[in-house]
Order: structure tokens, then sequence, then C-alpha cells
């Protein structure tokens, strides 16, 4: 059985020179491929034989260090979580007002959702306690918006006629039917449009729909400047 400190020796694109891999690093090394591999195909159809072959190490190499498949899929979770956050900071550092909030998290979202296989979120549905950490994620993310939203109309960029929580629940929905239409097995007419073309008509038809003329002038701007993935 190889080492953690040597089982990396053949593999170039994790090789150190004149240093060897700790137990620390080769958990993070495998977290990292889980997480590529899962996005790229889906989680039900990456096995645990295929991360330790991408990575030419043992499954039991694996096994060492995650109980099983649903640990491991817990910690890609967590990584790109953390990602996530530390590119968002980046876009409200450098925000002038709430709408550079939003709209850069918006291209954000859906730049995510550009490299990734929509099949991973609906084989989340096989593992309901990390289905019930994303959702709750979710909640927290959407509570975030709406006072986001609450900052924005006291900006004057938003109507105050607005129902922030209802605009969130027809999104989510919206979003939700975007899912379902760029999975492989599913009919339905949205599969045929890209990322960059659902997430401006959104912008247009929900965000645009609920701001001020002043609000409005800011987005058509950044849609004019902007492609939602680029």
């Amino acid at each position: 059985m190889k080492s953690f400190r040597s089982i990396f020796a053949n593999d170039m694109e994790h090789t150190k020179t004149k240093e060897e891999h700790t137990k620390e690093e080769v958990y993070r090394i495998i977290v990292e491929k889980a997480l590529e591999m899962f996005a790229k195909r889906g989680i039900k159809d990456v096995k645990m034989d295929d991360i330790a072959q991408a990575l030419s190490i043992s499954k039991r190499t694996i096994y060492e260090l995650f109980a099983d498949k649903e640990q491991l899929l817990l910690e890609t979770l967590k990584l790109h979580n953390r990602r996530t956050r530390d590119k968002a900071k980046i876009k409200i550092r450098g925000a002038k007002h709430v709408l550079d909030i939003i709209l850069g998290l918006y291209t954000l979202y859906f730049q995510g959702l550009k490299n990734m296989n929509i099949r991973f979120f609906k084989d989340l549905e096989r593992y309901p306690d990390i289905l019930k950490m994303h959702n709750e994620k979710n909640h927290k993310n959407d509570q975030k918006f709406i006072a986001w939203m609450e900052v924005g109309r006291t900006q004057g960029l938003f109507r105050e006629d607005a129902n922030f929580e209802i605009l969130l629940f027809i999104l989510r929905r919206d979003l939700q039917t975007i899912f379902t239409a760029n999975m492989k097995d599913e009919k339905n007419e949205l599969s045929r449009y890209t990322p960059d073309e659902l997430g401006r008509t959104l912008i247009l038809f929900y965000l645009r729909g609920i701001s001020t003329i002043k609000g409005q002038e800011i987005i058509e701007e950044y849609l004019n400047k902007n492609e939602i993935t680029k």
C-alpha cells in the first residue's frame, strides 16, 4: 500500500519538487478532483473507482480518508461553497450600489450554471441530508437577496410597490424549469437556449420589471457592456 507521502509520485499534476504530500494535502486533492468530476458528469455517474483512477491511486486510499461517497460529496459542496463565497465577496467589495451586487452575483450564478452538469442538482436528491443542507444554504441566500433588494429600494433603484418575496418565489420556480430544460433526458423548449440567453431574459423580465427608471438605466448599461456568462 502506498503511503500518503508517495501516492502522487507519478502524477505530474500534483507532484511537488523535493517535497512530499501530507495527508491533509492528499485529502484536499481528492476533494478538488471529485468536485471537478461531479460538476462535469453529475454525481451518480462518478464512481469512487473513477476518482481513484483519475488520480492514479487506489480506491482504498480514498476510503482511508472518506467513509463513503456521501462524505466525499459533502466535502466537495463545502469547497464549492467556499469558492463561491470568496468570489461573491470580491463582487460585493467592488460594488457602488445594490444593483452592482445583485447583477454581479447573478452573473456569478450563471457562470456556475454554465460550467455545471445540471444532473448534479438532480442527483443531490439521492442524498437527503446533503440536499437539506443545500436547501438551507439557498434559503439563507434568499434572505440576503431580499435584504439587498430592500436596501436597493431605499437607494431609489426598485419600485416602492415591488414584492420581493413573490419575485423570489417565481424566480426560483423558473430557475428550476431551466434546470429541467438542460437535462439531456428531458424534453423542453428551453433546452435550446444557452445560460447566457436565459440569464439575460430573466434580468429583463424580472429585475428590470421591478426597477425604477434609475435602476433600469443601470441595468441597460450592464446588459450593453456584459455577457451574463462572460
